[in-house]
């Protein structure tokens, strides 16, 4: 009997991906070029003393949209899924520490690097904005969305969870302490560079992509790569969930070995009126992996009139407006799948 419900959770999950309006089939807008990429940063000094690195793309009259790149990642990330969203204003800052940002000494917990969202839309004049975040983006969104509900309009979490990330001992925290330094082109570091890139995701990643954002990676400063696993270690992500009141939608690979599938049910359980979706042939860097199937499921979403108020914890009505259920689209990993 189970696993009759789970395949058909899971064809459910599949026909909710499906089912997307031919508005959204397409990339709203042209492919961006990587060579070029450095070069369309521009930075913003914030008053907390970080200045961070940012482009802005997309149409400049259209509603604001703030994503957040992932541990060690840039903005560079998000080069593959903007063209499906090129309708919105994207704003895409590198985070403290990373890409072209500042990197201070401290710190580089959830709620420093919220602070610098909050100064960040500041700068940028926008009052609300909806959040996605991949990753630690995605725990930073969690957290923005329930410390400043009136600046968030909606949040998408990719490759997220709400249980504890790392523990001590865990091996992403055993290597990440064990790296030697200088951490780019030392020979000690290769293999857990390679195994950490996106050259080992379960679907191949985009060669000239890959080619640009391998070596922002290894530049990640050491203090860096510590800082954020220290402040991560042992705290359960969800833990804010019940502050949340923007709609919710979580997108999850189904081979993702960072965060499996015990992760995407505790969002799932965490936002109970939550828009869900797994892609079963995924992995965790899944917005890399194939933007045709995660763009348009990501832009309808998005393209859906902001909430007045919304309900803690999930999406409300929102959900049955948009022919979703109301308890999230949970789909269990199928049998054989790691």
């Amino acid at each position: 009997m189970s696993r009759i419900i789970m395949g058909t959770t899971l064809l459910f999950c599949v026909l909710l991906v499906l089912a997307v309006p031919a508005t959204y089939a397409q990339p709203a807008g042209p492919p961006i070029d990587q060579a070029g990429w450095a070069a369309r940063k521009r930075t913003v000094a914030l008053p907390n003393g970080v200045r961070l690195a940012y482009v802005e793309l997309g149409n400049p009259a259209g509603r604001p949209l703030l994503l957040l790149h992932g541990y060690t990642d840039s903005s560079r990330v998000w080069t593959i899924l903007a063209p499906w969203l090129a309708g919105h204003r994207i704003l895409i800052p590198d985070q403290r520490g990373h890409g072209a940002s500042s990197a201070p000494r401290c710190c580089y917990g959830p709620s420093d690097f919220t602070e610098d969202a909050r100064l960040f839309l500041d700068a940028m004049h926008v009052e609300r904005a909806a959040i996605v975040g991949h990753s630690m983006g995605s725990m930073v969104a969690q957290t923005l969305a329930a410390e400043y509900p009136e600046r968030v309009t909606r949040i998408v979490l990719i490759g997220s969870t709400a249980l504890v990330p790392v523990r001590r001992g865990d091996w992403i925290w055993t290597q990440v302490m064990g790296l030697r330094e200088p951490i780019a082109g030392n020979p000690a570091n290769a293999e857990f560079l390679r195994l950490w890139g996106p050259r080992s995701s379960p679907t191949p990643v985009d060669p000239v992509l890959t080619r640009y954002y391998e070596p922002e990676i290894a530049a990640t400063p050491p203090h860096v790569w510590r800082g954020v696993l220290r402040s991560l270690v042992e705290v359960p992500v969800g833990r804010l969930a019940a502050d949340v009141r923007a709609p919710v939608q979580i997108l999850s690979g189904g081979r993702d070995e960072l965060f499996p599938a015990e992760h995407h049910a505790a969002l799932v359980a965490a936002y109970p009126g939550s828009e869900a979706h797994v892609f079963p042939a995924l992995g965790h860097n899944l917005i890399l992996e194939r933007p045709e199937e995660l763009g348009p499921v990501l832009a309808r979403f998005l393209a859906q009139e902001p909430a007045a108020g919304g309900s803690a914890g999930g999406c409300g009505l929102s959900c049955a407006a948009a022919g979703q259920r109301p308890n999230g689209a949970l789909a269990p990993l199928p049998p054989g799948m790691p």
